[in-house]
């Protein structure tokens, strides 16, 4: 099923199916499995950071359903951070493309005044974006929530920007294809900008704790804000791999920007706090060149990266 056939699907058939039993449901399958595996491996299938999950309920029902879109850079629970997520209103009179935010994490901290931080947040992010956003629009969403108290009610108000699909309205498929390509073009905006580090300002600079999961320890460090800067200051902004300074082919908007590319292999990451080198455990790369380190089978082998290059007269 393409990205159309999935979201007609839910908007024609979850009303029927809210009235049947929820264990082992097709429409709960196609939420939770089908429609996200058809998102990571037909439309993304080499992007090994992206993480793909959708929600019909946990034990019942959801009232409003979603599939969501999760940079393991950002977040890798749509509960935290922000991602693009489709968002399907209550009614199913229609479904919402959103670059959204999670509203746990928010409720657990500010509790009554959730609504106002998750609106204050999102103006904070579309100042981020800046003006050009097309095709979405910074437009309320109307998710029809039968209570003030419904989640959908919170990603009311958690909405950065969107794009808003109907039954009858339903764009072909390489629109939404393209739509679907924006928001994460507009998700990596944010990501650059800094958005990923500004819930982490009070973790740890060069000792991390985090347990149970390396790659959850392997994200703090990535989004630490003092950390990366303090790696940017010693290594400059001149990509490892290809020798891209930005400013040298953007001019002035391209000073001082360089991504951080974490070296520390995964499994050397344990519950047991790591102590980190600005200089030897990061490489600055690129955008571009970032991505491809992820995708090659030793991302902290930047010397092979440099060989591929080479060998392909990538920026010759």
């Amino acid at each position: 099923m393409s990205i159309r056939e999935n979201l007609l699907a839910v908007l024609n058939g979850f009303e029927i199916a809210k009235s049947e039993e929820f264990t082992a449901h097709p429409l709960a399958h196609l939420l939770r499995t089908h429609f996200p595996h058809h998102i990571r491996w037909n439309v993304y299938p080499d992007d090994d950071l992206l993480l793909v999950k959708g929600s019909a309920g946990q034990g019942g029902w959801v009232r409003g359903p979603w599939v969501a879109l999760l940079d393991r850079l950002v977040t890798d629970s749509p509960q935290r951070g922000f991602y693009p997520v489709y968002l399907f209103a209550e009614d199913m009179s229609s479904v919402y493309l959103s670059i959204n935010q999670g509203m746990t994490q928010v409720r657990e901290k500010y509790r009554a005044n959730t609504k106002t931080t998750l609106r204050a947040r999102s103006e904070n992010f579309r100042a981020m974006l800046g003006t050009n956003i097309n095709p979405f629009t910074t437009d309320a969403i109307d998710l029809a929530p039968s209570s003030s108290t419904n989640e959908t009610s919170f990603y009311e108000s958690g909405n950065i920007c969107s794009i808003r699909y109907t039954v009858g309205n339903m764009p072909p498929e390489q629109a939404l294809v393209s739509h679907l390509n924006r928001a994460i073009q507009l998700y990596q905006i944010l990501i650059d900008t800094g958005a990923a580090e500004e819930d982490s300002k009070d973790e740890d600079l060069e000792v991390f704790t985090e347990g149970g999961s390396p790659a959850r320890v392997h994200l703090r460090v990535e989004r630490n804000r003092k950390l990366i800067s303090k790696v940017k200051k010693l290594k400059g902004d001149v990509c490892e791999a290809c020798d891209l300074k930005f400013s040298d082919k953007y001019g002035s908007i391209g000073n001082n920007f360089i991504e951080a590319h974490h070296l520390v292999p995964f499994a050397s990451l344990t519950s047991r706090a790591v102590p980190l080198d600005p200089v030897r455990d990061f490489a600055v790369l690129c955008a571009n060149c970032h991505r491809m380190a992820h995708r090659m089978s030793n991302p902290s082998d930047i010397e092979a990266l440099r060989t591929i290059i080479a060998a392909h007269n990538v920026y010759e």
